[in-house]
Order: C-alpha cells, then sequence, then structure tokens
C-alpha cells in the first residue's frame, strides 16, 4: 500500500512552489489552495477504506498502516475546517441573503445529493442479501447511521448547517456573537455525541469547523503578524509543532486531547501553507468532488470485495479508484442537471461540504 503513497507524493510534487526570504503566499487559503490540499486528504481517505478491505502482508505494507493509524482524524480535519472558513467568509461577502439560502441552497441541496448517493447501496445490499432493519435504514438518510455507505461527516455537516443558521439569524447584529454561538453549539452537539455513545470520529473533529469560522475573522490580523518576516514565522510554527508533538502521546486518553491535537494539525498546515503552495489540477479536481469521492467509494470496494478481488490487494485497489473516478463524473453530471431544474440554477454539485 505505500506505493501509493509514494505515487501521491510524486502528483504533490509535482506543481509544489515555495517562496523566498520573507516572502509569504497571501491567496493560501484562496479556493484552488485549499481545493488541492483537500484533494491530498481526499485521495488518503481513499486509501484508508480500501486498505479495510486487504490483507497487509509486506513491510511495505505494515509501513502504510502505522501511518495511516497515527494520522486518524486528521485527515478530514482540512474538508471541516475550509468548510468553516468558506461559509464564514461568504457571510461576510453576502450578509443575511446568504444566511437565509442556507436552509436552500446547502442543507436542504446537499442532502439530497446525500440521498441519491444512498440508492446504489441499498440496491447492492438487496442483491448481496445484506438485511438492515427500517430504522437502521431511515437513520441513514440522516448520516447518524449507514447502509454501508460513509456516514458520520454528512452527520456533522448536516449539523453545522444548521447551527450556522440559527445562529446568525439569532446574532445577526453581531458576527461576534453568532460565532460564539455557533461554537457553542458545536461543543454541545460534540459532548452530546460522546454521552449518548457515538463514535468517537463523530465527535473529535467536529470543532474544526467553528474553528475555520473564526479564522476567517481573525485571518488578517494573523497574516499582518506572521508575515512580517521569517523570524516571526518560524518561531509560530515551532511553537505549535513543539505543542503538537507534545499532545500527540496525549490524544487517545481523552476526546478533549484529540480535538486539540487536530486543531493543531491544522494550525500547522496552514503555516505551512503560507510559504508552501501545492499548486495541481489533479489534487484541484480531487478537492473539488470531494463530496462525490466520499460518498461513492465504497461501492466498487464492496462489489469488488464479494467477488473476492480483495485477494489482489494492488489490482483491487487500482480498479476501484478507476470506477469512483468513472461514477463521480457520472453521478455529478447527473446532479448538476438536476440543481439546473430544481433550484433554476446551473450552481454546481456542493462538493465543498
Amino acid at each position: 500500500m505505500l506505493i501509493f503513497i509514494i505515487i501521491l507524493l510524486l502528483i504533490i510534487f509535482n506543481g509544489i512552489s515555495a517562496k523566498g526570504k520573507n516572502e509569504f503566499f497571501d491567496d493560501y487559503c484562496a479556493r484552488r489552495q485549499t481545493s488541492a490540499i483537500n484533494g491530498i486528504f481526499a485521495i488518503i481517505i481513499f486509501l484508508s477504506h480500501s486498505s479495510a478491505y486487504i490483507h497487509f502482508s509486506s513491510a511495505l505494507d505494515y509501513s502504510y498502516n502505522t501511518m495511516r493509524i497515527y494520522m486518524g482524524q486528521l485527515v478530514v480535519v482540512t474538508f471541516l475546517f475550509f468548510s468553516g472558513f468558506g461559509m464564514m467568509e461568504s457571510i461576510n461577502k453576502k450578509g443575511m441573503d446568504y444566511i437565509k439560502s442556507i436552509p436552500k441552497n446547502r442543507l436542504i441541496r446537499v442532502w439530497y445529493h446525500f440521498a441519491l448517493a444512498l440508492l446504489p447501496y441499498f440496491l447492492i445490499n438487496a442483491v448481496l442479501n445484506r438485511h438492515y432493519t427500517p430504522a437502521q435504514s431511515l437513520m441513514a438518510f440522516t448520516g447518524a447511521g449507514n447502509i454501508g455507505n460513509s456516514n458520520w461527516f454528512m452527520f456533522v455537516t448536516f449539523a453545522m448547517y444548521i447551527f450556522v443558521y440559527i445562529s446568525f439569524i439569532l446574532g445577526k447584529k453581531s458576527k461576534v456573537f453568532a460565532l460564539s454561538l455557533v461554537t457553542l453549539m458545536a461543543l454541545g452537539f460534540a459532548v452530546f455525541e460522546y454521552k449518548v455513545g457515538f463514535k468517537r470520529r463523530f465527535y473529535d473533529t467536529v470543532m474544526c469547523f467553528p474553528a475555520g469560522m473564526i479564522y476567517s475573522l481573525v485571518k488578517p490580523y494573523t497574516d499582518k503578524i506572521l508575515m512580517k518576516n521569517d523570524t516571526l514565522w518560524a518561531c509560530a510554527f515551532a511553537l505549535f509543532f513543539g505543542a503538537f508533538s507534545l499532545i500527540s502521546p496525549l490524544r487517545l486518553n481523552s476526546a478533549a486531547y484529540y480535538t486539540l491535537w487536530c486543531l493543531l494539525a491544522m494550525i500547522l498546515i496552514l503555516l505551512f501553507s503560507m510559504k508552501v503552495q501545492i499548486a495541481n489540477s489533479i489534487l484541484d479536481w480531487f478537492g473539488s468532488h470531494i463530496f462525490s469521492i466520499y460518498m461513492l467509494q465504497r461501492i466498487p470496494m464492496i462489489i469488488l470485495d464479494s467477488l473476492g478481488l480483495s485477494s489482489q490487494k494492488y489490482l483491487f485497489v487500482t480498479v476501484c479508484f478507476v470506477i469512483t473516478i468513472v461514477m463521480v463524473f457520472v453521478f455529478d453530471s447527473i446532479t448538476d442537471k438536476l440543481d439546473s431544474l430544481i433550484f433554476k440554477s446551473p450552481k454546481k454539485t456542493p462538493n465543498k461540504i
């Protein structure tokens, strides 16, 4: 499996660029850059999910598995953070018009895409004689449960959309107050999931979303400080890297440590992006199709595993990868056309979840 990581690294280094002394990328949070970063993690997640169907049999496999286990939920922090950042940027530019459009243009639009993506799983389960109760099937449409699909991320995403809408409707006169409400709601939501007994992945990265929104507000001030010179930037990087390293051994002790560990990792990614830029059309494509990739990738994995192809690990991963890409093209083409009919606009599939 490590060979696929090496291929990914070669893709990353194709088009990478760095700033010189006391120079920084002002657009490190621009869409193309964040899409490329998300694209890296979208591929890593695909490899992680596909590895669940294969048998590790070599030193390279075990090295990859060690890396995969260590990274854990770090692979999704940029999705949540940049989603929150992007929503806050839209609020800053469009104000209440954007807030009022959230139920229709974000929540309903993403949910119906999610519902459509569930349909193939129902079909596959019927063919493979896999049975789920009516309650399990209904819960799958909320993201709280699954029928073989990836789900928890969507459950969190729907909740965040609702929290943002409520908070900014109530706090429309003060962004700081509204953001405080979003943060408190997200924290309460994470605690609720913990108390009810949800698996840790449901709540240990939730706070990355409000963190992204908060960063949208403070970014002009932090940029002004950190981009003065390399010394300040390096000191900040060393400080947060040290904190990240100290928290790392404690991350599994509690959800609080794990959340802090994820937030520190996100800060390091931001600092790194100030000096190094990844301009790659391949990664940009994957980052721009997060939703479809996330939702559809398990379909070929389930089918090919049932056919016994998972015993040929390299062939299995490669074929699943190709089929997933084809499915993404087809699915996004269908949903784009449906969007133009339902929402009377040619707005593209909401892959920026």
